[in-house]
C-alpha cells in the first residue's frame, strides 16, 4: 500500500492550465461593432467616424490581447472591425473622388457650351444657360426667342444688362480669337440634389504687339434635379450666377 494517502492532494491542486481564466476583450468587441457602423457611411458622410473608431479600437484590442498573454480573447474580432472600418473609409474615399472627377468633367463640358456661345455672339443660348434647364426657352430659332424676350419688358431690361457686362462684350469681341483653356477648380460641393462646381478658366488671346495675352475667368455651375417634373428624368447644369474676371491668388502675390 502506497505510503502516501490520497487525503493528502487538497482541492486546489490543478495544473496551471487547468486554472487559468480567459475572457473576451472588450475593445475587441466594440471595435467589432464599430466595424459594422462603419458602413453606414454609404448613407451620409456623418459616419465617417465610425470608421475612424473601429480602426482604433481594433489597434488597441490586438495590443491589449497581446500584452495578455492569453488572458484575454477576441482576435478575430479585432481585425474583423479593424478591416471593416478600413474598408468602409477607404471605399467611400475612393468613390467621393471618382464621383468628383465625374462632376468636374460634366461642369467642364458645361462651361465651354457657355464660352462658345458668347464667343460666337450666340447670347440666346448663353443667356439660357442661366436657367433651370428644366424651364428654358423652348423656341425652335433665335429670332422666336428675340420675340418672346422683347414681348416681356422685365426680360428685355435683363438682355441689355446681360450683355453690357464687361467680360460678356470682351469675349463677344474676341471671338474665335481667343483660346479658352481650363485652369483650376475653386471648388465642389454637394448638397442633397445639387452638385456645385466653381471653376477658373484662362482666356488666351492674340495682343496688338505680336504676343499673347491671358486673363482669368472664374465661373460657377449647379447640377440639380428637378423633382416633380415627370418630363425630366435626369440631373442638368445651369449658370449660378454670370461669369466673372478673376485673378488667381497666386498671381495676387507677384502683383503685390
Amino acid at each position: 500500500m502506497s505510503e502516501e494517502s490520497t487525503f493528502k492532494t487538497t482541492w486546489n491542486d490543478v495544473s496551471e492550465a487547468e486554472g487559468a481564466y480567459t475572457r473576451p476583450s472588450v475593445s475587441a468587441l466594440l471595435a467589432a461593432f464599430f466595424g459594422l457602423g462603419a458602413f453606414l457611411v454609404y448613407f451620409t458622410h456623418w459616419f465617417f467616424f465610425l470608421g475612424v473608431i473601429a480602426i482604433l479600437l481594433g489597434c488597441i484590442a490586438l495590443k491589449v490581447i497581446r500584452n495578455g498573454e492569453g488572458a484575454l480573447t477576441g482576435r478575430p474580432l479585432a481585425y474583423f472591425g479593424l478591416c471593416c472600418g478600413i474598408v468602409a473609409l477607404v471605399s467611400v474615399a475612393a468613390f467621393w473622388a471618382a464621383y468628383q472627377h465625374g462632376i468636374r468633367k460634366e461642369a467642364d463640358q458645361f462651361f465651354r457650351l457657355w464660352f462658345a456661345a458668347v464667343q460666337q455672339g450666340d447670347i440666346p443660348r448663353a443667356k439660357e444657360f442661366q436657367a433651370i434647364y428644366a424651364h428654358r426657352s423652348r423656341a425652335d430659332t433665335a429670332e422666336e426667342w428675340w420675340e418672346a424676350q422683347y414681348e416681356n419688358r422685365f426680360a428685355h431690361r435683363a438682355i441689355h444688362r446681360y450683355v453690357e457686362d464687361k467680360l460678356i462684350r470682351v469675349l463677344m469681341a474676341l471671338g474665335d480669337k481667343a483660346t479658352i483653356s481650363y485652369y483650376k477648380t475653386l471648388s465642389i460641393v454637394t448638397e442633397r440634389d445639387n452638385d456645385k462646381v466653381m471653376s477658373v478658366y484662362a482666356v488666351t488671346f492674340p495682343a496688338e504687339s505680336g504676343e499673347t495675352e491671358t486673363f482669368f475667368v472664374r465661373i460657377g455651375g449647379k447640377r440639380s434635379y428637378p423633382s416633380g417634373d415627370p418630363d425630366f428624368q435626369t440631373a442638368g447644369w445651369q449658370l449660378e450666377t454670370v461669369p466673372e474676371f478673376y485673378l488667381p491668388d497666386e498671381f495676387k502675390k507677384e502683383t503685390e
